[in-house]
């Protein structure tokens, strides 16, 4: 029998296999803490500065700070809430916690502060660990509305500490929290709890996610081999990692692997901080993407009429070559001879936009358009797109480049399976599967069958070789007066498909027809309101006018005839804000949320439909 030696091994193999041997996530860390030392681990931009942060350092701040809970009365299975973007001193608490055997409760700093309320009662958190001023006013400003919250602490540079007063709890600085002699990670099982994560509430109430220490070290360990992550992989991190895919996927995944993170300064930043940072691995939602397809086009069709024709001519080129990847067939010697030529008069600068190492472009939160994917496919930029739910801890399934099929979100993971239930709803068995919702046992029992099916909510379609194609929520499906069923999140990506629509919600359930509520893109309105005289117009003005209005009318015409009688837009109201996480109207993740928006544009809605 032939030996295999170490050095044939996949290095994403070894690490996933090492994964699988840690009991908890805190045991994880501090492995690759002792075995990197001084390597960075971090990277954070401050005063113009890119800083460096060591794992040994991390570790370090990790240990004493675990040493203050401990002097604070926190005991295993106790709640420690992080209210803070993304940033070291997230990892820092985190760890901090997780070593002791508490229970990690991430906050968004987006939510309303009812939610952030419901969410620190909810789980009866002790602490709360919160970064910056601001936020630090918002938690004293619940004052004893948040009875079991007995310290804050303030983890940002330069905080104050605030002695305790009427109904308020103690704010303490990391520094004071933290003790002088560390305290060592704890002993814990693959079973016990690691966080709870709370639903973005697309249909109701946020719930608490219980995950255990197995579950997010199971989806990291596969995320690591089917992106084939090693020690010299590097990421930018934007996404909120209160959320679980960047979590899992962004923080995780890369420490796991031994790679190295650097936080983005924001969102209106990241577009530098890309070019900085040069990262090979980089996690986005479609809306970036939608953003990023929307300028590139612009600044195409802008230029001279022989660049546009260039463009044209590179696109249709790089769709070709697509069907031939995709089919994992060689091109053909005079298509491969123009690609050659496109990727250096145009592909190369859609490239320069994710640096020059990237390896993948990671889409995960909320569908990706096809269009959106065919349009970065056919530039050769690396995507995958991954499909995945908070209760999966996060990631189900993924679309590997080499093995896509555009429209569906890929096969399961290698330690996940899959089934659809006989009304079609998308079911998910395996380690990654959460242990239920906190405090609701009914809930529970109706996530997760018998057999231990988590029951997603996705509506999908599984073919001949695994591939998964989510059809819609089950809960989101639009069931017309006449009976006929409609899927608004398949119709919302075509009408954003359009130039001229930034975003849309399509409504009809129990009514005879569709209508929908858009929001004008106005970038790329620029030239027609200048032709028509509306530049310079309010917004609400504009979404008035009669000119707007007709060209949505032609758009949409045009639109229908692609589909069926029973999915057509009738109606349309122009809404002139756009829908925000600040408004209520999107998850942190940026999907839609249905109901608030119906719910706030109710009269509009009634007044498309008239005497229905």
């Amino acid at each position: 029998m032939a030996s295999v030696s170490s050095a044939d091994i996949s290095p994403s193999l070894v690490e996933r296999a090492k994964a699988a041997s840690f009991s908890t996530l805190a045991e994880a860390f501090d492995h690759q803490a002792r075995k990197y030392g001084s390597r960075t681990f971090l990277r954070q931009k401050r005063d113009k500065i890119w800083r460096d942060f060591s794992w040994s350092a991390i570790a370090e701040a990790a240990a004493r700070l675990r040493a203050g809970f401990v002097r604070l009365g926190i005991r295993h299975g106790d709640r420690i809430a992080i209210l803070a973007d993304n940033s070291p001193e997230w990892v820092i608490a985190d760890q901090a916690a997780l070593g002791l055997g508490a229970v990690v409760v991430p906050l968004y700093t987006t939510s309303a502060a009812d939610e952030t309320r419901h969410v620190l009662n909810d789980s009866a958190a002790r602490v709360v660990a919160v970064s910056g001023d601001e936020l630090v006013k918002k938690l004293l400003g619940f004052g004893s509305s948040i009875p079991g919250v007995e310290t804050i602490i303030a983890i940002h540079p330069g905080a104050s500490a605030r002695e305790r007063s009427f109904g308020t709890p103690p704010v303490m600085t990391l520094e004071s929290a933290s003790a002088d002699s560390p305290a060592p990670v704890a002993e814990g099982k693959r079973d016990d709890l690691a966080t709870f994560i709370y639903t973005s509430g697309t249909t109701g109430d946020s719930k608490g996610v219980m995950l255990s220490h197995g579950n997010i070290l199971t989806n990291a360990a596969d995320s690591i081999e089917v992106l084939d992550l090693n020690d010299t992989d590097s990421t930018l991190s934007f996404l909120p990692v209160a959320h679980s895919f960047e979590r899992t996927g962004g923080y995780y995944a890369v420490m796991l692997a031994g790679g190295t993170i650097s936080y983005a300064e924001g969102l209106a930043q990241v577009a530098g901080n890309l070019i900085e940072t040069n990262p090979t691995v980089v996690l986005v939602v479609p809306r970036l993407l939608e953003v990023i397809h929307t300028r590139i086009r612009r600044t195409a069709e802008t230029g001279s009429p022989l660049r546009r024709r260039l463009f044209e001519a590179a696109f249709a080129a790089g769709q070709r070559a697509t069907e031939y990847r995709l089919r994992g067939e060689p091109l053909p010697v005079t298509l491969a001879a123009q690609m050659a030529l496109y990727r250096k008069l145009v592909f190369h600068r859609i490239h320069a936009i994710f640096g020059n190492r990237l390896r993948y472009l990671v889409s995960g939160g909320a569908p990706l358009s096809p269009d959106i994917f065919r349009f970065f496919s056919a530039a050769e930029v690396p995507l995958v797109e991954g499909y995945g739910l908070t209760e999966a801890a996060p990631v189900v399934s993924a679309n590997l480049l080499g093995r896509t099929k555009i429209g569906t979100v890929g096969r399961a993971l290698p330690s996940v399976e899959v089934k659809t239930a006989p009304d079609g709803e998308l079911l998910v068995h395996g380690p990654n599967v959460m242990k239920g919702y906190f405090r609701l046992e009914q809930e529970t029992r109706e996530a997760i069958d018998s057999e231990g099916w988590l029951h997603t909510g996705d509506m999908a379609e599984i073919d001949s070789e695994g591939y998964i194609r989510i059809t819609d929520r089950k809960k989101e499906i639009i069931v017309l007066s006449g009976g006929k069923n409609v899927s608004p999140a398949r119709l919302e990506n075509k009408l954003t498909g359009d130039p001229y629509i930034a975003q849309a919600c399509v409504v009809g359930d129990r009514r005879k027809h569709l209508v929908a509520l858009l929001v004008p893109n106005l970038e790329n309105l620029r030239d027609f309101l200048k032709e028509n005289g509306l530049e310079g117009k309010p917004v609400e003005e504009l979404a008035k006018s009669p000119q707007l209005r007709a060209l949505y009318h032609a758009r949409l015409r045009e639109l229908n005839k692609s589909l069926s009688d029973v999915e057509a837009i009738v109606g349309f109201s122009l809404v002139p804000e756009p829908f925000t996480q600040e408004n209520g109207e999107l998850t942190p993740t940026l999907k839609l949320r249905r109901k608030v928006v119906q719910a706030h544009y109710r009269e509009r809605i009634e007044a498309m439909y008239g005497d229905d």
